[in-house]
């Protein structure tokens, strides 16, 4: 399945995996997955929950499981938060696309019993059962990654972390070290061909200087939300603050030596991901995630299998079409039970407010992806991302 200008009308069907590893590990032959099942490894100490659409997870460093029989290899502790947040992070991206799916790969080992985010000697040392998980692990990715590219021709995996900074930010990684975030625009455009998004700021043509630091980058559309993050436009450059730029992992996976499967590190802040914050944080990442994902890729990332038909005979009121072109704009269907729309950009500026839902919405508008938020007579409220092609 592409997601490249889909009709929201259409169902996705089951997909059919080829498994593949990688050079360094051992060929495990052939399967087959089906959306939204978990798969484990060995003891099932890595678990692979499988999607339908170009976006992978990854939950290295939230596991809790310690079992005596591992050695400790080392002293990285737990991400506290992360593994749930991830677990949020994929049911808002489920909720907020109509039911698509992205990949979802978690280690439940404890990470000093098993770091994946290293080479596998420094990660699992001798043990045969450490190594058989940090192989389960690498593997279920490079089976992820093997779909995506098979169905979408391109994707992006986003690697889950956690940090404690006193600067009380987000930090997205994509290969560029603060030390040349902290430089000319000159400069960090001379590392794209060293980054984790090289495929996408080559081949695909993408603004580097955009994909860093820009409003529509992953930093900027989450600091727009609220989320202090870094890089964005309120925070270019890390300055002397913390920022982890990337690891072992969006190295290996990430695009910078070979493939069209772009990387993002992200360090979460902690307090985001606590109980407290915790959904809204993930429904916002969730949606900056989509967006990114919508406007750098092209893709319309929705599994909605209603039709037209059946939506004009639900209260619930639709945007149609999605996506639109040229100056043709948006109908709102089922509009009598609607109070108020609101019409955002992609970075959460209102560009549009009316009382009459009958108007025809974003004629004329600008390519890019738009936020229609509608408050209904019952008292809640309905949000759409609408794409202008």
């Amino acid at each position: 399945m592409r997601f490249i200008s889909i009709n929201p009308s259409l169902k996705f069907s089951k997909c059919h995996w080829v498994l593949c590893s990688l050079l360094l590990l051992p060929f495990t032959g052939h399967n087959q997955y089906t959306s939204g099942e978990s798969y484990f490894g060995a003891n099932n100490y890595v678990e692979y929950i499988v999607g339908d659409m170009p976006i992978i997870i990854v939950a290295p460093h939230g596991g809790y499981i310690e079992p005596e029989t591992l050695p400790i290899i080392g002293p990285h502790q737990r991400d506290n938060g992360t593994l749930v947040t991830s677990q949020a992070l994929v049911d808002s991206i489920v909720a907020q696309t109509g039911g698509c799916r992205p990949h979802l790969i978690i280690n439940h080992l404890h990470p000093t019993k098993m770091n994946p985010t290293h080479d596998i000697d420094s990660a699992a040392g001798t043990n045969l059962d450490a190594r058989q998980a940090w192989n389960d692990f690498h593997n279920f990715i490079e089976d992820a990654k093997t779909e995506v590219t098979d169905e979408s021709g391109k994707g992006h995996y986003f690697e889950i972390h956690g940090n404690g900074h006193a600067e009380m930010w987000t930090e997205i990684g994509l290969g560029v070290s603060k030390d040349y975030l902290n430089d000319s625009d000159s400069v960090i455009l001379s590392r794209v061909g060293l980054s984790t998004v090289k495929n996408l700021c080559t081949v695909e043509g993408a603004d580097f200087l955009e994909i860093i630091q820009g409003p529509t980058s992953l930093g900027g559309l989450l600091d727009a939300r609220g989320w202090n993050s870094v890089p964005s436009p309120s925070n270019p450059a890390p300055g002397n603050g913390g920022f982890f730029y990337a690891g072992w992992n969006t190295w290996l996976h990430g695009s910078r030596y070979s493939g069209t499967i772009d990387a993002t590190h992200i360090e979460n802040y902690y307090a985001f991901m606590q109980t407290a914050s915790r959904a809204q944080y993930a429904g916002d990442l969730a949606e900056s995630i989509l967006i990114f994902m919508e406007v750098h890729y092209g893709f319309l990332l929705n599994c909605n299998t209603e039709t037209l038909e059946e939506n004009t005979n639900d209260l619930t009121p639709i945007i149609y079409p999605n996506p639109t072109w040229g100056v043709s704009g948006f109908q709102l269907l089922n509009g009598d039970n609607v109070r108020q729309v609101r019409i955002s950009n992609a970075i959460g500026m209102e560009i549009e407010r009316t009382l009459d839902p009958s108007l025809i919405f974003l004629k004329d508008a600008d390519a890019g992806v738009y936020i229609v938020s509608m408050d209904l007579k019952q008292g809640f409220p309905v949000n759409y991302r609408v794409v202008v092609r």
